[in-house]
C-alpha cells in the first residue's frame, strides 16, 4: 500500500506542476484585444530558399487581405546541431521566448501561430501555454514512414543513416525505437493544429499518416503548393546547347554522386556524345561540410574521367542561373523522396525536358501528364537516368517541342498567383479571416 501511495504521488506531482504551469500562463497572458493577430514561426528566415518563399508570399497575402500593422523581433542567438529530440526541444525554448518578447513589447499574444519550418514540437507551447491556434505548413514531416522502413531493412546507409548503424543489428533496433518513440510524440504534437497545410501529395501522404488527431478530417489537412519562379524566360529549339543542368545546393541528400555516375555511363554507353554534351552542377555551399562535399565530387568526376565533360557553378546569383536555363536542353534531379522539387519546377517552366527522380513529389505531382501529353522523365538507376538522357538528346524535334511546351503549361500551377489564391480561399472556407 506504502509503494502504491507513493507512486500516485509521484505521478501526481508532475501532472499538477503541469496544470499550474497551464493555468498561470493562461491567466497572466490573457489576451485584452479582439484583434486578430498572426504569428509566424520561422528560424532564419533570411536564408532565400523555398521555405522563405512561402514564408514571405504568405506574409504578401495577409498583408494585402487585412493588413493592420506589423511588429518584429529579432531572436538573434545562435544554438548548436541538436538530434531529432534536443533540437525539438530547442524549437520549444526559442517559440517561448517569442511570446515572451510580444507579450512584453506590445501587450498582445498571436490568435494564430502559422509555423513554416516544420517546428511541429512549438506547438505546445502556441497551443496549450498561450492558448493560439496552431497552422503548420509541412514542407516534410520531421520524420516519416520511409525513415523507419530504412532503419528496419537496414539498408544502404543515407545522410541520415549511418554505415555504423545500418551495420549493426544492436544499433539498428535502438534507432527504430528511437524513430518510433520520436513518432509517437510527433504525431501527438501535430494532433493540435487546427488547420494543415503541405506542399506536396507525398507529404500529405506522411502527415496523415503521422497526425492521426489532425487526419480524422480530409478539410484539416490541404495541400497548397509552394510558390515557384515560372515567368523564366524560355529559349525553345535549336539555339539550345546539349547541356544537363542540375540545380541544388551541394547536400548529401541532393545525390550529386548518381548524376556523375549516370553521366558517365551516357557517355561509356554512347561514346559519340563525348565531347558534344555537357554536366553542369549549379548549387551554392553553406559550410565547410558542403565545400567539402563539393572537392569529393570534384575529385570523383576525375576518377569517372569527365573532367572535360563536367562544370561546377557553386554560389552565383539567380542571373546565372537563368543564364543556364536558357542555355540548357536537359535538367537532371537525383534526390530519393525530395518532398516537392521547386528546381524541378523551375527547370520545367524555362523549357528544359527534366528527368526527376521517380519518388516524392517530383512523382506524384510535378512530373506527370498534363492533357495526355509527358512532362519529362522519371528515373532511379544511372542506367535508368542514362537512358532517358539518351531520349531527351535524340528524340524528333517535334516531340521534343511537344514536352517542353507540355512541361511549361503544367509548371504555371505552381506559380505565385496560384499561390496566393489557394492560400486565401483555404483560409476562408476555414472561416480564419
Amino acid at each position: 500500500m506504502l509503494l502504491l501511495t507513493t507512486a500516485i504521488c509521484w505521478l501526481l506531482v508532475p501532472c499538477v506542476a503541469l496544470l499550474s504551469a497551464i493555468l498561470y500562463h493562461r491567466i497572466k497572458y490573457f489576451r485584452r484585444t479582439k484583434r486578430k493577430t498572426w504569428a509566424f514561426f520561422h528560424p532564419y528566415c533570411s536564408s532565400g530558399g523555398g521555405g522563405e518563399r512561402v514564408l514571405w508570399k504568405m506574409v504578401q497575402v495577409l498583408s494585402d487581405l487585412h493588413h493592420k500593422g506589423w511588429h518584429v523581433d529579432e531572436l538573434l542567438s545562435s544554438a548548436p546541431r541538436f538530434s531529432l529530440l534536443m533540437e525539438s526541444l530547442g524549437t520549444m525554448q526559442l517559440a517561448y521566448q517569442g511570446f515572451l518578447r510580444q507579450y512584453k513589447n506590445t501587450g498582445v499574444l498571436p490568435d494564430i501561430f502559422l509555423d513554416t519550418t516544420g517546428c511541429a514540437f512549438t506547438f505546445v507551447v502556441a497551443s496549450i501555454l498561450f492558448g493560439s491556434r496552431i497552422i503548420p505548413y509541412v514542407h516534410y514531416p520531421t520524420i516519416s514512414t520511409d525513415m523507419l522502413q530504412l532503419v528496419w531493412e537496414r539498408r544502404r546507409s543515407s545522410y541520415n543513416h549511418q554505415d555504423y548503424i545500418s551495420s549493426s543489428r544492436v544499433t539498428t533496433y535502438v534507432k527504430l525505437l528511437y524513430y518510433i518513440g520520436f513518432a509517437v510524440l510527433y504525431g501527438m504534437v501535430g494532433s493540435l493544429s487546427t488547420l494543415v497545410l503541405v506542399n506536396s501529395t507525398w507529404t500529405y501522404n506522411h502527415i496523415q499518416s503521422l497526425w492521426k488527431g489532425a487526419a480524422w478530417s480530409k478539410d484539416r489537412i490541404r495541400i497548397l503548393y509552394p510558390p515557384c519562379r515560372v515567368a523564366v524566360p524560355s529559349k525553345n529549339g535549336p539555339k539550345r546547347e546539349k547541356i544537363v543542368l542540375s540545380i541544388g545546393q551541394f547536400r548529401p541528400e541532393k545525390d550529386h554522386n548518381l548524376q556523375l555516375e549516370a553521366f558517365a555511363y551516357l557517355l561509356k554507353n554512347h561514346a559519340e556524345l563525348r565531347g558534344q554534351v555537357q554536366l553542369v552542377l549549379l548549387g551554392g555551399c553553406r559550410g565547410e561540410s558542403d565545400q567539402r562535399r563539393l572537392e569529393a565530387l570534384q575529385v570523383l568526376a576525375g576518377t569517372l574521367q569527365l573532367e572535360s565533360s563536367v562544370q561546377f557553378v557553386v554560389n552565383q546569383k539567380y542571373s546565372v542561373v537563368e543564364h543556364w536555363l536558357q542555355k540548357s536542353s536537359v535538367g537532371i534531379h537525383t534526390m530519393w523522396n525530395e518532398h516537392f522539387g521547386i528546381g524541378i519546377v523551375e527547370m520545367m517552366a524555362a523549357g528544359l525536358i527534366v528527368v526527376a527522380h521517380n519518388s516524392g513529389g517530383p512523382k506524384l505531382d510535378i512530373v506527370t501528364e498534363y492533357k495526355s501529353q509527358s512532362t519529362g522523365f522519371l528515373a532511379t538507376t544511372k542506367e535508368e537516368y542514362a537512358q532517358a538522357m539518351y531520349r531527351a538528346f535524340t528524340m524528333g524535334s517535334a516531340e521534343s517541342q511537344a514536352m517542353r511546351q507540355a512541361a511549361q503549361k503544367s509548371a504555371s500551377r505552381f506559380s505565385d498567383v496560384v499561390f496566393a489564391k489557394s492560400f486565401e480561399e483555404i483560409l476562408l472556407q476555414a472561416n480564419l479571416l
